[in-house]
């Protein structure tokens, strides 16, 4: 089955509460009386596990009440065939459509917001419009904007000359711009098919945007890893700013997927590639099965028993 927005999301919580846990993969498997292969497709959202399983994890796990009904209730609407998860705008965007009579085509040449963003606003749940989306879109819906505002949590919001604005912004929220890099999961690369543009697959797959990077003088695409995924420390995130070639004057470093299917980091030096994990290794130029130019690293630490820091 294809791997939907919610199966990643799923297989992502699952994920970041075994790292949390320090429990292994393997252990996990041998609860579960499955291979080590079935944990990783799992995590990854190629497969979603029974409930029996889940129940399985949630206590290998020592997951609190909440994370369990939570991860529950994930797994109930995958079981009956919801593919993404919905937040408050995504619904009232989604209705105010179908009450319109309009399809997403129909609606982007009424308001001139391109089809896919429309799609984005539509179905994901951490898709955020920016104000003058939401004032094109607005009268085309027959929706109060300030509803619409209010849906997708950006604030008190102030009508003025039949526009909405903001009051009082938000400290935690940050109008997506054209500078700002859509962020992937270091899992969604698998599905990245070969010659497909990496920016276009970043597009449309992306749950998040970062800041990071908006000085890049060419256009790029952040993918957040964990430190252990790539061997490269004991804890902490990783945040890597990759691009479809690399500029004049960079570092030859790179992201690689190893004949084995892992994701590694490797800097040219000396004619040879020295792979970034511990202990360091060195191998030859052509161990990677493809590899992506990397332009920047941003690492936050985790402290011990703590979370990463800001």
């Amino acid at each position: 089955m294809a791997v939907t927005p919610l199966r990643l999301k799923l297989g992502e919580k699952i994920r970041k509460y075994l790292i949390s846990s320090k429990l292994k993969q393997r252990d996990l498997a041998g609860a579960l009386g499955i291979s080590c292969s079935a944990v990783s497709q799992m995590i990854s959202g190629k497969i979603v596990p029974q409930q029996e399983q889940l129940d399985i994890i949630c206590d290998q796990l020592s997951l609190t009440r909440d994370q369990m009904l939570e991860l529950t209730a994930m797994l109930t609407n995958i079981r009956n065939g919801q593919k993404t998860l919905r937040s408050k705008f995504n619904q009232l965007f989604a209705a105010a459509r179908r009450e319109r009579g309009v399809d997403a085509q129909q609606l982007a040449n009424l308001t001139g917001v391109s089809c896919s963003r429309l799609q984005l606003l539509e179905n994901c749940f951490d898709a955020t419009p920016t104000l003058e989306e939401i004032n094109r879109l607005a009268p085309v819906l027959s929706c109060a904007p300030e509803d619409m505002l209010l849906a997708a949590g950006m604030g008190r919001p102030v009508i003025q000359d039949g526009n909405v604005q903001l009051s009082e912004p938000t400290v935690d929220y940050q109008f997506p711009s054209q500078k700002m890099l859509p962020v992937l999961e270091l899992a969604q690369l698998a599905d990245c098919r070969p010659g497909e543009s990496l920016l276009n697959y970043a597009a449309s797959k992306a749950l998040r945007q970062t800041a990071y990077g908006a000085d890049l003088p060419v256009p790029a695409v952040a993918i957040s890893a964990d430190c252990r995924e790539l061997k490269i420390g004991a804890g902490g995130e990783v945040l890597i700013l990759v691009a479809s070639e690399r500029p004049q004057g960079f570092r030859e470093i790179e992201l690689f997927r190893d004949r084995n299917g892992q994701y590694r980091l490797r800097e040219r030096r000396r004619g040879c590639w020295k792979v970034f994990q511990l202990p360091p290794v060195t191998t030859s130029a052509g161990y990677a099965l493809w590899s992506l130019p990397v332009l920047e690293l941003i690492i936050r630490p985790v402290r011990p028993g703590g979370s990463p820091e800001d």
